[in-house]
């Protein structure tokens, strides 16, 4: 017998991403793109608040050197395969090279 799919998950045939597969691609698209922004800071979590289409809003919580936590506001875009392609964090576009080559702050 053939394992069920659950709703949630991509339908054979329809090329579609599923949400929490979305959402799990562009947090970890997010922590990485953020390693050399967040200079001795800490990603404590990215949460994301509402997602249409290809954009992404949310707000991360950022973890300081002394103890301090703030919350920053974000906006991402994914591509059609659901990989992290924009972010801007607190207004800032952040410029990143997806894989282990070398990421900026701009």
């Amino acid at each position: 017998m053939a394992p069920k799919l659950r709703a949630e998950r991509t339908q054979p045939g329809t090329g579609t991403v599923a949400a929490e597969d979305r959402d799990a691609a562009i947090t970890k698209g997010i922590r990485t793109a953020l390693e050399d922004y967040l200079s001795g800071r800490r990603l404590v979590m990215v949460k994301i608040r509402q997602a249409e289409g290809r954009n992404i809003e949310g707000f991360l919580k950022i973890e300081g050197g002394s103890g301090e936590r703030s919350l920053v506001d974000f906006k991402a875009t994914s591509s059609p395969e659901g990989a992290l392609s924009a972010l801007e964090v607190g207004g800032r576009k952040i410029s990143f090279v997806p894989g282990p080559a070398s990421r900026r702050a701009q």
